[in-house]
């Protein structure tokens, strides 16, 4: 069993073993970004194993570079400077929170498990792949229940449509906070102007962000509440 705890740099040669530790990469880097796709946030598949094996390939990279320059460690430190501003970029800032933070850490724990499979530990990068995709399973599902308590509530928001723009806000603002709705719950009234039943559970404090939200939104003209 010593191939599961040993690097593949000890047990492969190359260049076998960088592919491997490529493919292996990639394939964890996909398994985060199909979380992350389901959920509908901005980095998916793609872009998550793409920065998993470019951490990996980076990594590997800096193993060539120590016989030569005496210091493997200069790009996996910098591996870490870079992908702060690439996570740096899907964070957005609302009206009353901040959006993709989540998405953001993950990008930069993605990177360190491309950093774990470069070094030639598939095993132990799958095992941080298996915590990590639990941790966002069963911790977001128990904060979405328990922190704060939840708040179930319907709301109806009345907004004038301006040619369909505002139904593009609201269903955004709804894929955010993991609101669904069905199609007949949207009706016309006699102005001109379109109400809509939103249904949903969210714990406390995204309850009252949500609502500050719709708020804030300049196209919305009423919000009535039934909760």
């Amino acid at each position: 069993m010593h191939w599961m705890t040993e690097s593949l740099q000890l047990l492969m040669p190359s260049p076998w073993r960088e592919i491997l530790s490529g493919l292996m990469a990639v394939l964890a880097g996909l398994a985060i970004g199909n979380e992350r796709t389901r959920k509908e946030k901005p980095a998916g598949m793609r872009t998550m194993a793409l920065v998993c094996l470019g951490s990996a390939t980076f990594t590997m990279v800096g193993f060539a570079f120590e016989s030569k320059t005496g210091d493997s460690g200069r790009v996996a430190a910098q591996i870490v400077t870079g992908i702060g501003f690439l996570g740096g970029g899907v964070i957005l800032r609302g009206p009353s929170s901040i959006f993709g933070a989540t998405t953001a850490a993950m990008i930069w724990l993605t990177a360190a498990i491309g950093m774990v499979m470069g070094a030639g530990f598939p095993i132990a990068g799958f095992g941080l792949t298996a915590v990590t995709l639990a941790l966002l399973k069963f911790v977001g599902r128990w904060e979405h229940t328990h922190q704060g308590g939840v708040r179930a509530e319907t709301v109806y928001v009345v907004f004038d449509p301006q040619h369909g723009k505002s139904l593009i806000k609201l269903e955004k603002l709804m894929v955010d906070y993991e609101i669904t709705y069905p199609p007949n719950n949207l009706t016309l009234l006699s102005d001109g102007r379109n109400r809509l039943q939103i249904d949903y559970r969210l714990a406390m404090h995204r309850h009252v962000e949500f609502l500050n939200s719709l708020a804030c939104m300049p196209e919305v003209s009423e919000i009535e509440r039934q909760g």
